[in-house]
């Protein structure tokens, strides 16, 4: 019967239906004090990688070009729903063999209907990006290609009480027909896409302040499905597409940086332009310019970095929440080689929880150089971030 394997292989097709919406996008966002990105190894939503506007510009004396890419990702399944499921599916291969030994008793499905309960409102979440900016030889103004894409995405059970009902006359009504059940899985995300360029200045006349200004063609992508258990092994791509409502418009970011002796300061509005947007199930997002400060200082070895989320760009969007930050980062230089790094995040708005990462990076003489960060929360709350920074084309 249908319902004795109902949930055959969920645990896994279910990750892999995350990971399928999820795939589709990848994200980043910004921070502080420069490309040497201290902020990489203390990021619970890796979302701050390449410097603001006003210092996105990477030049380097030898090379006409300079590529600065980075990638992270970070999963929260800190209410163990995957765990959850891992149960329901050996569950449902227990009274599967069991079917074939004798008759099933209504008795026989009070675990899997425990099972459901305690999976009800549970929610496990995923966010990740990417960022690539490339600085391009201009000569006149410091003009720089940048590409990101931010996203994050939520699955929740949603239990009908009803179904516990269905499933102690699955023995007697399953003869003839398998029961409907109602519980649903409910997959929800936020895609954000920028693509655009980068200008920025050094003001002489206002002791020497930099500025920048992200000029971007931004698409946002909403996904709401609400899948029946019933129905998850049928589900495919194009009813995901069909769920997905996307959105394109201009946008801007804006960037002040200024330094004074050792210190360091930052000041970044991030997507000028609001706008709300409706999901496929009526759920609306609704798009606020996010305002980020840091504060710096970086002496011959070390550099220590503060910077707080004032206004969250990430907004609540159904289940997903806004998030809201304050990082505390620090880098040590080893030599001229290698650097180590550590940070604490601190969560003002959001489910995660507070995070630790350690992070270490290596550098070449010729500016390429890789730093790498792990973030832990909790066993089942970690993620982690790589950037690269690349310089080609040399010089005549």
């Amino acid at each position: 019967m249908a319902t004795f394997h109902l949930f055959s292989r969920w645990r896994k097709k279910s990750l892999a239906i995350v990971l399928a919406s999820f795939a589709q996008s990848l994200y980043a966002q910004q921070t502080i004090v420069d490309t040497e990105l201290l902020g990489l190894a203390s990021q619970t939503d890796a979302s701050s990688f390449i410097a603001n506007p006003a210092t996105m510009h990477l030049k380097n004396e030898r090379y006409r070009y300079s590529l600065n890419s980075a990638t992270g990702g970070y999963f929260n399944d800190k209410n163990g729903l995957l765990d959850d499921f891992e149960d329901a599916e050996e569950e449902g291969e227990r009274i599967r063999e069991l079917s074939n030994e004798r008759l099933l008793f209504p008795s026989d499905f009070e675990r899997q209907i425990a099972i459901f309960e305690r999976m009800d409102g549970k929610l496990f979440t995923l966010s990740g990006g990417n960022v690539a900016a490339v600085a391009l030889p201009i000569d006149g103004v410091e003009t720089t290609l940048v590409s990101t894409v931010v996203s994050r995405l939520a699955t929740a059970f949603d239990y009908n009480p009803n179904d516990a009902q269905r499933l102690r006359t699955a023995p007697i009504l399953g003869v003839v027909s398998p029961p409907d059940l109602e519980s649903r899985i409910i997959i929800q995300g936020i895609a954000i896409s920028d693509v655009g360029v980068n200008f920025s200045k050094t003001l002489t006349n206002f002791y020497d302040t930099r500025v920048g200004v992200t000029l971007k063609y931004q698409g946002v992508r909403l996904l709401e499905k609400a899948i029946e258990i019933d129905d998850y092994e049928e589900i495919t791509l194009d009813e995901f597409r069909d769920a997905l409502k996307t959105r394109h418009h201009l946008n801007a970011d804006i960037g002040v940086y200024k330094a004074w002796k050792q210190w360091h300061g930052s000041f970044v509005v991030k997507s000028l332009n609001s706008k709300s947007y409706k999901g496929s199930n009526g759920n609306v997002y609704r798009q606020h310019p996010g305002v980020l400060l840091g504060l710096a200082w970086q002496g011959e070895r070390t550099l220590a970095s503060l910077d707080w989320d004032v206004v969250p760009s990430q907004r609540r969007f159904g289940r997903l929440d806004d998030e809201q930050r304050v990082r505390l980062s620090g880098q040590y230089k080893i030599n001229r080689r290698w650097n180590i790094s550590a940070g604490i995040a601190a969560i003002v708005e959001g489910r995660d929880n507070d995070a630790l990462s350690l992070g270490a990076g290596y550098h070449w003489e010729s500016g390429a150089a890789v730093n790498m960060a792990l973030i832990y929360a909790g066993p089942e709350e970690l993620g982690g971030s790589i950037q690269v920074r690349f310089p080609f084309w040399k010089r005549d």
